[in-house]
C-alpha cells in the first residue's frame, strides 16, 4: 500500500503492473480491495492498475464533517502525480462514478477513457438529499454495523446473497472496516454534490456505462439514462448481478471492460446494448 498527502488528508492506494494506467475508484462503505478481481485480470494483460481509497475509507485519512466530491477527485489527480502517470482510464463505481465525473470536469486532459458502473450523473433531489444527510448522522452516532444488514441487499443481488458466500463475506468485511466518521463525511459530500448532467453530455473520451441487471438502485433506468447522455457511449448490462457487478460477476465485468479497453487502444467503436 502507498499513500500520498492531499489538502484533505492522506490517500491510500495500490499500484500494480506496468502499461496504460487504469484507476479504479470504489463505492460507499467499501474500499480499494473491492477491485482485487480486476487487479488479477488486467495486470497480466499489460495494464498498470491503480486502486484508490476515497478519503475517509480504507487506508485514507478518516475525516469528520463533510468531504466534497471535489476533494476526492483532487485526490485522484494527486495519486496520478505520485505514480508519474500523466493520463489514465478512470473506472468509477457508485459514488466513485460521480467522483470520476468530477475528475472528468476538473482534469479533462488527463482522462483517456471513462467507465461508470452503477452510478448516475444527476444531483440528488430534496428527499434523497435529506435521507443521505440523516443516514450520515446515524452512521456517525451509531457506527456501521447495524446498517450493514440493511445495506447488503441493495449492494448485492439476490443470487449473490444466496449463492456467492465469498462475495458476501468480502463485502461485509469492507463495510465492517469502514470508519463511521469518514463514511458520514463522504455521504454528506455526496448529498451536496453538483449535478454532473452537463459534464456527461460534454464528454469527448470513449465511455462505457455498466450496470447489474438486478441493481435495485438503478431500477433499469439510471444507467440507460446516463449512457444516453454521453456521446457515443456503450451500455453493458451484466446478468445475475445487483449493484456491484465487478465483485458479483467479475468474469463478465472484466470481459466487458477488456473489450472496451481494446476498442480504446485502437479505433473507438461505440456499440449497442450488450448483455452477458
Amino acid at each position: 500500500m502507498r499513500a500520498v498527502p492531499t489538502p484533505s488528508g492522506s490517500v491510500g492506494y495500490t499500484d500494480h503492473g506496468a502499461g496504460p494506467a487504469l484507476v479504479f475508484v470504489h463505492g460507499f462503505l467499501l474500499d480499494k480491495s473491492m477491485w482485487l478481481p480486476q487487479i488479477v485480470h488486467f495486470v497480466p494483460l499489460g495494464y498498470r492498475v491503480l486502486c484508490v481509497d476515497l478519503l475517509g475509507f480504507g487506508d485514507s485519512t478518516p475525516a469528520p464533517g463533510t468531504i466534497p466530491l471535489t476533494a476526492h477527485s483532487a485526490a485522484l489527480a494527486a495519486v496520478l502525480d505520485a505514480a508519474g502517470a500523466e493520463t489514465a482510464t478512470v473506472i468509477g463505481y457508485s459514488i466513485g462514478g460521480q467522483v470520476a465525473l468530477d475528475f472528468a470536469a476538473a482534469q479533462p486532459d488527463r482522462l483517456t477513457a471513462l467507465v461508470l458502473s452503477g452510478t448516475s450523473a444527476a444531483a440528488d433531489g430534496p428527499d434523497v438529499r435529506a435521507e443521505r444527510l440523516a443516514l450520515a448522522d446515524r452512521l456517525a452516532a451509531e457506527g456501521v454495523d447495524d446498517y450493514a444488514e440493511e445495506f447488503l441487499p441493495h449492494l448485492l443481488g439476490a443470487r449473490t446473497l444466496r449463492d456467492r458466500p465469498s462475495v458476501v463475506e468480502h463485502a461485509l468485511t469492507m463495510i465492517a472496516a469502514a470508519d463511521p466518521e469518514g463514511a458520514a463525511a463522504a455521504l454528506r459530500g455526496r448529498a451536496e454534490r453538483p449535478d454532473y448532467t452537463e459534464v456527461a453530455r460534454a464528454l469527448t473520451v470513449p465511455s462505457l456505462v455498466v450496470v447489474g441487471a438486478e441493481d435495485s438502485f438503478d431500477r433499469g433506468v439510471l444507467a440507460a439514462e446516463l449512457a444516453a447522455l454521453i456521446p457515443g457511449s456503450r451500455l453493458a448490462v451484466v446478468a445475475d448481478s445487483g449493484h456491484t457487478p465487478s465483485l458479483e460477476r467479475p468474469l463478465s465485468f472484466n470481459a466487458e471492460l477488456e473489450e472496451f479497453l481494446e476498442s480504446v487502444a485502437g479505433a473507438p467503436r461505440p456499440g449497442p446494448l450488450r448483455t452477458r
